[in-house]
């Protein structure tokens, strides 16, 4: 999935201005009034006019979050929240409403947790809004992700990976069988890595198939299964029944329990390719949380072949990118590795990155093979500080290395870093 270019909704006129209802341009008694008199547009216009606002801005996300005194309304743009407006509480649950009736979900259930999604065309394109609930002090929080089909599934070559990290990948998918994990934060590229691995591995001979609690993308070559909402047919189910079809690959779209993921290292470990996302804040961390859910240690043991961990990071705008002076406080928070480095780059701020000096995103990895050491660790339980020893001594590079690549090149800049890493 890709978020839509926002020079396509330039064209598209807002049909009111949405910042003359902030609380912060006129009292919330006269906007409650004007509320309650019918003076002020429709809760589905606002709605509209917020998702238009969202996509012409750019964002991947909206969150509209209520607080006691009124209704905030934030963007979320390359992992950056910025707000849009903060409107009167009492418009909140109409809003809410609106979105969940959109989405399909009962508008009734306040006090549940919820997820949908629905579909909406702007000039002929095609785009995707995934809504999620949540029940607060203060009324229903929703966030909502935006996305547009891309044109293409991306290659893994397009994904930032670095001429080693790539090519370590690329070994992890030309193994007949074994559990490959594509672990990272939320919205941190998982399903598009996952999604471009099962592309590099299309060829006719191989049986593809992928399981997914919601299809991002249409493959047209793998056999796509998503497991019902009510649970009568879960995952697990899936998985079962695939095991029958003679696959050679495997995508589950994220292990959430014990069941699934002990499945899907049995299916690995009997002569198939299992792809698999999870979250995960790094990759030699992603052992311990197996092993917490309740997966076998023998099964883990004996199927998982790598971990490959991936996180976003904002890259410089082209349009204002300058040199500039690192001061050593700045190079200190990058670490060893700069090699006497004090020129890098940063953006200016200019029309085509909204005065931010960044544009678009760039993925930051570390790929971890798993060594007969790790292996053996594994199946004994070790704790996270042998299985990093192993790790680092079977020449395993951690993702700030990476990162720190990319500030070196001028891809991203040390302030991101920091944010990114800290």
């Amino acid at each position: 999935m890709a978020i839509m270019k926002t020079e396509e909704l330039k064209k598209i006129p807002s049909k009111f201005n949405l910042e003359q209802f902030d609380v912060a341009v006129f009292a919330k008694d006269r906007i409650r009034e004007m509320f309650r008199a019918g003076k002020l547009p429709t809760a589905d216009a606002m709605v509209d006019e917020v998702i238009l606002r969202a996509l012409k801005e750019g964002a991947s996300d909206i969150h509209f979050e209520p607080t006691e005194h009124e209704l905030r309304i934030r963007l979320g743009y390359e992992g950056v929240m910025k707000k849009l407006v903060s409107l009167p509480r009492d418009i909140s649950e109409n809003l809410a409403n609106v979105l969940k009736t959109k989405a399909g979900l009962n508008a009734f259930e306040k006090k549940k947790s919820q997820e949908g999604r629905f579909t909406m065309n702007y000039m002929g394109i095609h785009l995707d809004l995934r809504i999620s609930t949540l029940p607060t002090v203060s009324g229903e929080r929703i966030a909502m992700r935006l996305l547009t089909k891309a044109n293409h599934i991306s290659n893994i070559e397009e994904l930032g990976f670095s001429e080693s990290s790539l090519e370590k990948l690329k070994k992890l998918l030309y193994r007949p069988t074994g559990l490959l994990l594509i672990t990272g934060p939320a919205s941190g590229g998982k399903t598009t890595t996952a999604y471009a691995a099962l592309n590099k591995l299309n060829v006719p001979e191989k049986n593809i198939f992928a399981v997914e609690q919601l299809i991002e993308f249409k493959l047209e070559f793998a056999t796509q299964v998503q497991p019902s909402s009510d649970k009568s047919f879960s995952t697990a189910d899936a998985l079962r029944s695939i095991l029958r079809q003679s696959p050679n690959v495997i995508l589950v779209g994220d292990i959430r329990d014990a069941e699934t993921g002990n499945l899907a290292a049995e299916a690995a470990f009997t002569g198939t390719l299992v792809i698999s996302t999870l979250l995960s804040s790094d990759a030699i961390g992603t052992i311990p949380r197996l092993l917490n859910l309740g997966i076998s240690p023998y099964w883990l043991a004996s199927s998982i072949v790598g971990i490959a961990h991936q996180q976003l990071v904002r890259k410089i705008c082209d349009g204002c990118k300058e040199e500039y002076q690192a001061t050593s406080e700045e190079i200190e928070r990058l670490g060893a590795g700069t090699w006497g480095q004090t020129i890098y780059f940063r953006g200016k701020g200019c029309d085509q990155c909204s005065g931010t000096g960044y544009r678009d995103r760039t993925a930051i990895h570390e790929i971890l093979s798993i060594s007969d050491q790790l292996r053996d660790l594994i199946y004994e339980q070790a704790p996270s500080v042998k299985l990093k020893e192993a790790a680092f001594n079977s020449g395993f590079e951690d993702i700030r290395a990476d990162a720190r690549n990319k500030v070196n090149e001028g891809i991203t800049t040390i302030a991101e870093f920091v944010r990114a890493l800290g």
